[in-house]
């Protein structure tokens, strides 16, 4: 039996979402952590806060290490999928954030090919990732999801006339926003499923799209590659063909509105209708009730609010 690593234990501690559990080294919490992280590295994770943007001078002040040493460490779980940076605040500076498993740091780990063929257990921790903290909630979710979760967009050639929608529930509102900044990578989940025996064919290769900042995260760590505005509506429109949802997936529960605050998709994700209900494609919407909503466009979107 290895040795328990405290430092990994208290990792996956402090960034599970699952209420009232209490880590040990038999969770995902930990060997998926344990898998591919060393000691140090969760050092610099500990140093952080799980969604809170920090630069790199905060986290080198925080974990006692030198500036230099810390910016490769960020480097190096960046490629991993542990850790996500963006440029998104005020003077555009370059800030680091340790996500949370799902959505987060288990769907990059399942993102990088060459890391996931060589660590193949990281399928079963993404997969435990995406369902065991719905388990418990899923149940008291009352239909249409009250602004949590999976949240479905309208195809904007269904809604009718006569019904008035939001900018943000519409494509093409993301698509301008961020104008020449797409890329696109691997279905985390088709992955996962494909690794751990239970996929059903489906293609799993450029199906995840990433816009803004996140598309240069998915490119500059090898995740995915840049692609054009006609690219994406070609994947958007074979997404539709074959039925797929489209969805966002609001973390934070409601849509902010404040000058502080915005709304920024970061991934589109192309699920199968079919695939996710029966076959568990993407193994947390069969916990997810109010996906199942009407008049929706064939794509699955990821979004959050950023202070």
């Amino acid at each position: 039996m290895k040795e328990e690593r405290k430092l990994i234990l208290k990792l996956g501690q402090m960034i599970t979402d699952r209420v009232g559990v209490k880590v040990t080294v038999e969770d995902p919490e930990y060997w998926g952590l344990a898998e591919v992280l060393t000691d140090e590295m969760a050092e610099v994770c500990l140093s952080m806060k799980v969604r809170k943007p920090m630069t790199l001078e905060q986290i080198a002040r925080k974990s006692g290490k030198d500036p230099e040493r810390v910016q490769k460490l960020l480097d190096e779980m960046s490629v991993i999928g542990m850790i996500e940076y963006n440029w998104e605040n005020a003077d555009h500076h370059k800030q680091y954030v340790l996500p949370m498993f799902v959505p987060g740091c288990a769907e990059f780990m399942m993102m990088n090919d060459k890391q996931v063929e060589e660590h193949p257990i990281l399928a079963d921790f993404f997969e435990n990732m995406s369902r065991l903290p719905l388990e418990k909630v899923t149940p008291m979710v009352p239909p249409g999801g009250s602004g949590i979760g999976m949240h479905v967009i309208p195809v904007e050639k269904a809604i009718p006339a006569k019904q008035e929608s939001a900018s943000v529930e519409h494509i093409s509102h993301w698509l301008k926003k961020y104008q020449d900044k797409y890329a696109v990578g691997a279905c985390s989940c088709r992955r996962q499923q494909r690794v751990r025996g239970e996929g059903c064919g489906e293609i799993e290769g450029d199906l995840c799209i990433g816009v803004g900042d996140m598309a240069d995260y998915l490119v500059e760590t090898g995740k995915g590659h840049y692609i054009t505005q006609e690219e994406v509506l070609e994947i958007l429109e074979r997404a539709e063909r074959n039925g797929f949802v489209h969805q966002i997936t609001n973390i934070d529960g409601k849509i902010r509105s404040s000058p502080s605050a915005t709304v920024h998709l970061v991934s589109a994700m192309h699920c199968v209708h079919l695939s996710c209900s029966t076959h568990r494609i993407c193994p947390a919407l069969p916990t997810v009730p109010m996906w199942k909503q009407a008049n929706a466009l064939p794509v699955v979107s990821v979004w959050r609010s950023v202070q």
